[in-house]
């Protein structure tokens, strides 16, 4: 099975969204936590902010963030990034991450259903409603290849 950190990742949302507010000001280590070995950080810059990173050795697995609105006190979150098949997915608009290995790939996630479509190189939709394993897997296999051959 290829490495995938996106459910990690949402589910450090919850973590996040129960932090922001409540964490200390600058960057400190959660020792509190539920995930087992790797370790997570926050910074928060404000109350109404929070970035919590969760690594293993020397390797980020994921990265979220909560914001707390000042107007409403209404807290979003969301996922600025994960690594997954060998590769660290950035988060942009609308439930879309993006990585760059030997191609350029982008998983968008498909809104109230468990399905992502797949690009590759900007131009090629590769992969329709699938499972988010299964385009993982195929992009582990467009990276080994290009590796293979040179």
């Amino acid at each position: 099975m290829t490495e995938n950190n996106f459910d990690f990742a949402a589910a450090l949302l919850s973590d996040a969204a129960d932090l922001v507010g409540h964490a200390p000001h600058g960057t400190h280590i959660v020792d509190d936590h539920a995930y087992g070995a790797p370790q997570l950080v926050a910074t928060a810059e404000s109350s109404r902010q929070i970035v919590l990173w969760a690594a293993d050795n020397d390797r980020v697995l994921a990265a979220v963030e909560a914001t707390t609105n000042a107007d409403t006190d209404q807290t979003s979150t969301r996922i600025i990034a994960f690594r997954a098949a060998g590769l660290m997915f950035a988060g942009r608009t609308d439930h879309t991450f993006a990585a760059h290995g030997r191609h350029t790939y982008v998983l968008a996630a498909t809104v109230g259903a468990d399905t992502w479509q797949l690009t590759v190189d900007a131009d090629t939709t590769t992969l329709t409603d699938s499972d988010l394993d299964t385009a993982l897997s195929l992009i582990a296999r467009f990276e080994h290849a290009a590796y293979a051959a040179g």
